[in-house]
């Protein structure tokens, strides 16, 4: 096989081929897209429980303070100095949560509940919201309050209030979407800024992405406290804002108004990482409500898949919306939200959307995981495949052990026969 080809293809309908965990050169063949896919979702839950979870729940975690480390070395310690932040305790939260909550890591829940305890303790200092980011000791690096990192924190407390049923948490998320709509919403044109005090007007899709996905979760772990209202908000503002029909994408970056961005480079962005992590969400949106979103839902996950990829299916941080590429270096996460967004469409019917989720495990295991170390990942690949971070940065769990519970759920260890 040439090098920098997909390793994971059809060949005469029949073969389909992914790499074993840990060794890009142990090819094994199933006989059905449905076997590879369970196969892949075993590849990458093993992965997490295994080398990921166990490594973040020790050397990523700070016990004598009770939190995550923001990032680890090549030699997998700490890197000292840098500064901590409440987005990145909150997707860990998650992370460990979610395990305890499968059964995939028991003793997540007591980290989840410490670092939830600091994140309160540390990143609230008085004032409304949270702090952006502290030091190592605690004290406030950044005071500005980040439409994005609310949106964790949100996130974090759906996901750990559904394992331990801790009212005072609701009261924290009451509180945290109070802050949210008071200070972050343009009461003018509506969505948010991303940060208070509001220095840029300009707005960007990110946070209204992120702030969905919160929505949900809580709607899911407490209903009927108004969370699917937000929610439904939020998805009218996908409609109107940030969907271009004429382009047939989701647009990155907007002027205060809804307008084009002032800055023309920044007015025709797209990234397919988001088409897919929207396609996502849509889904799971209808699943809650029962409305149709296929026609928004497949025009993302579409022009992502015509337009978003290098023939090895490394997939591109920018488009444009006349298609050029504007950025040909590979980010980790776009593969976790395409593989998510795949089993989205196997759940609206796609029958070959469980080869495109297969395929993108295979890439994440050839590419990015188990480098520089056991558990460890390459964050972001230049063109030619060489590393452009020395470090192994703690936001990107979220996103890969997203993509294993959906891929795990979808494609069990039992689908579509054996190996």
């Amino acid at each position: 096989m040439p090098p920098g080809r997909n390793l994971f293809k059809s060949s005469h309908g029949k073969d389909w081929r992914m790499n074993a965990i840990g060794d890009a050169t142990s090819i094994q063949t199933f006989d059905s897209p449905l076997a590879a896919s369970s196969a892949a979702a075993q590849t990458i839950r093993r992965w997490l429980t295994a080398k990921a979870l166990p490594l973040w729940s020790t050397e990523g975690f700070d016990h004598e303070r009770g939190c995550f480390e923001e990032r680890l070395t090549r030699g997998g310690q700490p890197v000292l100095g840098t500064p901590r932040r409440a987005m990145v305790q909150a997707r860990q939260i998650y992370v460990f949560s979610h395990a305890a909550h499968l059964g995939w890591f028991p003793k997540g829940l007591q980290i989840a509940e410490t670092a939830m305890e600091s994140l309160q303790r540390d990143f609230r200092d008085g004032a409304e919201g949270f702090a952006f980011s502290v030091d190592a000791d605690g004290k406030t690096v950044s005071l500005a309050r980040d439409a994005y990192t609310h949106a964790f924190v949100l996130f974090a407390i759906a996901w750990l209030y559904r394992v331990n049923g801790d009212a005072r948490l609701l009261q924290t998320a009451d509180e945290t979407t109070r802050f949210i709509e008071t200070s972050l919403v343009d009461p003018v044109y509506g969505g948010v800024f991303d940060e208070f005090p509001v220095k840029d007007r300009n707005k960007r899709q990110n946070p209204h992405m992120h702030l969905l996905e919160a929505f949900l979760a809580l709607e899911e772990s407490a209903p009927g406290r108004g969370y699917i209202d937000r929610a439904r908000s939020l998805v009218e503002i996908f409609k109107v804002r940030l969907f271009s029909p004429d382009a047939g994408v989701l647009l990155e970056y907007f002027a205060e108004d809804w307008g084009a961005h002032p800055d023309t480079a920044k007015s025709c962005v797209w990234e397919p990482g988001h088409q897919y992590e929207w396609a996502w969400l849509l889904r799971e949106y209808e699943k809650l409500t029962g409305e149709d979103l296929q026609f928004w839902i497949e025009r993302l996950y579409l022009s992502a898949r015509a337009y978003g990829s290098a023939e090895s299916l490394l997939l591109f941080d920018e488009v444009a919306t006349d298609m050029t590429v504007l950025k040909r270096s590979n980010r980790i996460w776009p593969h976790t939200e395409a593989a998510k967004a795949a089993v989205a469409l196997y759940s609206a019917g796609d029958r070959k959307a469980p080869e495109f989720g297969a395929a993108m495990i295979s890439s994440l295991m050839e590419h990015f995981l188990d480098r520089p170390f056991e558990g460890g990942w390459i964050d972001h690949l230049d063109h030619r495949g060489h590393p452009l971070v020395d470090y192994v940065p703690a936001s990107s769990l979220y996103h890969l052990f997203l993509a294993a519970t959906e891929m795990n759920r979808a494609f069990p260890a039992d689908a579509g026969g054996s190996a």
